[in-house]
């Protein structure tokens, strides 16, 4: 009995000393070094690049433009790539991008290496497209975008003595005025504008690391006509974009009241007997005349399928397109065809199709545009279009309430004589 109790006694003993030198034992934290800009473990910045994505610490950079009668052929072999390099090239290139088309002023940039040689050459061949050609043991060419930003903008006048002149004077660039033509082509006859008129633009303007490139879109417009308000409003509903009125109409029509980018003089008009300039003799004029340089762009009045394209006498090289069953349309003096216009051809409301010309019996550059409604001719300066369809109930809501934004910012453009705005909205 005792033994067992001192045996129990020295278990007990020695649980109890454990016990206590875990308790007593000193626990070391070892102690990290203190975090400093020395110490700090951070992951390398990746080398500088230029717009186009290319290291620049790599590379000597060349950069010009094209000059005339320049080509890639001439432009690499200047800097020492090999006539078998370039013909690799020009095979790597096929059926992704069209070398021989390089325009004087292009830019274009030559990338070469420690040694002297080429590794790379980008031809900026749009505002915001280039190609990019790497030259290795096997070439590589990418066609790319450049990232374009947009800036609201605005510009007010009262109307002296031209649309165009008045928004010019303020420093905006002339596309705005064809731009602008082009969305009240069906509702604004910009010939007949008077002195006192007025206008209100909301547009975007465009720029490339804040390098201007031009405008963009117009977002809303209100026109002051012979004290008549007409306004307009650039709606896309994901499918589709346009402009519209107030109410959702579409300012659009089922065909083009002038087939030109711009409203150029009327040297002739629709008449059923006129006084032939070369014939000498009175007849029907079942046309339209607009006097224009030779080589301007002529444009589809609307969508549908070339039937005619072809030189045809008096008419001079002609094309005839048929819209629908109700409406058909002919182009008469062309100078040429655009490329891809041939019977059978489908094409859109806007496309070129032809460039002014005098061929057949013409005194000089001008289009005879004709209409015909039912095969009967019609005059297209006169004559009220059907319009396209206007927002469907579907979206009037999301247009409403783009119209009510447009119009917050519309409300704070005042109209000036000379002021160009740019907004911050």
């Amino acid at each position: 009995m005792i033994k067992k109790l001192a045996g129990i006694f020295l278990l007990l003993f020695f649980v109890v000393f454990s016990l206590f030198k875990l308790s007593s034992r000193e626990v070391v934290i070892e102690e990290s070094e203190p975090l400093s800009i020395e110490n700090l473990n951070e992951i390398p910045p990746a080398p500088s690049s230029d717009r186009y994505g290319i290291q620049i610490a790599d590379h000597q950079i060349i950069e010009s433009t094209i000059k005339r009668n320049e080509s890639l052929y001439i432009i690499l072999s200047r800097h020492g790539v090999s006539p078998d390099t370039i013909h690799q090239i020009q095979l790597a290139a096929r059926d992704k991008v069209n070398l021989t088309r390089m325009v004087p002023g292009q830019s274009y940039n030559i990338y070469k290496n420690a040694d002297d040689t080429v590794s790379s050459f980008v031809w900026r061949n749009a505002p915001t497209e280039y190609t990019a050609i790497h030259l290795g043991d096997e070439i590589q060419i990418e066609q790319n975008t450049i990232p374009v930003e947009t800036r609201m903008s605005a510009v007010s006048g009262s109307i002296n003595s031209s649309l165009a002149g008045s928004i010019m004077e303020q420093g905006v660039s002339q596309r705005l005025v064809v731009e602008l033509a082009n969305i009240y082509a069906w509702t604004i006859d910009f010939y007949g504008l008077r002195k006192g008129d007025q206008y209100k633009i909301l547009y975007k303007n465009r720029y490339i690391e804040d390098e201007y490139i031009g405008i963009g879109k117009i977002e809303a417009v209100e026109f002051v006509h012979r004290g008549e308000v007409k306004k307009a409003y650039y709606f896309d509903n994901g499918e589709q974009g346009g402009y519209y009125d107030e109410e959702g109409n579409s300012l659009r029509r089922a065909m083009m009241r002038v087939p030109f980018e711009y409203n150029p003089r009327i040297s002739s008009s629709f008449s059923h007997s006129r006084m032939h300039p070369i014939l000498n003799t009175r007849r029907p004029h079942y046309g339209t005349d607009y006097a224009a340089p030779t080589g301007t762009p002529i444009l589809a009045a609307g969508d549908g399928v070339v039937t005619e394209a072809q030189y045809r006498g008096g008419n001079g090289n002609i094309v005839q397109i048929k819209h629908n069953s109700v409406y058909r349309t002919a182009y008469l003096h062309m100078s040429r065809f655009a490329p891809g216009i041939r019977p059978g051809v489908n094409v859109k409301q806007g496309q070129v199709i032809g460039y002014v010309g005098q061929t057949g019996l013409a005194t000089g550059p001008h289009l005879c545009y004709r209409l015909y409604k039912n095969d009967t001719p019609v005059n297209s300066v006169t004559y009220d279009f059907p319009a396209h369809e206007g927002i469907s109930d579907e979206h009037i809501a999301d247009f409403l309430a783009e119209v009510e934004r447009l119009d917050r910012m519309m409300d704070q453009i005042l109209v000036t004589e000379s002021d160009d705005l740019v907004l911050n909205f």
